[in-house]
């Protein structure tokens, strides 16, 4: 019987451990940090809205003083159904600057069309890191916003069309990446997407 009581004891106790049923993640306000820079004013970002079944698993955004490209960036990340991981960033930093830092100075490698919008395909050649960028003018200053992750095109290009469609003119272009290690792990620091 104390067996028994001991082995049910233990089950009950490491059942409780966070390893053992997954990571724990609290909820991600995405509208309140998008509030924040809209209240900021430092550049004008598109409202994020996933498609279905897509759950938010970061969200903050870096002023121009510390995001290590000369410009703000506000970043939502996403967990897509497959479990996979997709991003969206927006910078008032240069696009060149934004393809140096954040995609290993990836070059165009063709265009991806979203609802009738050419986004720029982009691979970086020394780790395969891939995006999509779309650069906003007629904005002051121009916002140039990157999609990547390791979701695979299509799941990005359903990222972009749920979130960003509304606000997309034919006239915009863009710049992705696609299936690449994400630049936190790349740089051994982890912000547990």
């Amino acid at each position: 019987v104390v067996g028994v009581v001991v082995l049910a004891t233990y089950w009950v106790v490491a059942w409780q451990r966070p390893e053992v049923q997954g990571p724990i993640r609290p909820a991600v306000d995405v509208e309140r940090v998008v509030a924040q820079v809209q209240t900021g004013d430092p550049f004008a970002v598109w409202e994020p809205g996933p498609p279905d079944g897509w759950t938010a698993t970061s969200a903050w955004f870096d002023s121009a003083t510390v995001s290590g490209v000369d410009g703000g960036v506000l970043h939502v990340g996403y967990v897509t159904p497959d479990d996979s991981y997709a991003e969206v960033k927006q910078t008032d930093a240069s696009t060149a600057a934004v393809i140096d830092e954040w995609l290993d100075g990836a070059v165009p490698v063709g265009e991806v069309e979203v609802d009738g919008v050419a986004w720029q395909q982009l691979e970086s050649e020394a780790t395969g890191q891939q995006a999509l960028v779309l650069v906003r003018e007629g904005r002051n200053p121009p916002v140039t916003v990157v999609v990547t992750g390791k979701a695979d095109v299509t799941e990005l290009a359903d990222l972009v069309r749920a979130q960003l469609a509304p606000y997309l003119k034919p006239q915009h272009r863009a710049y992705g990446s696609i299936n690449s290690p994400m630049q936190c792990m790349m740089k051994e620091i982890c912000a547990q997407c």
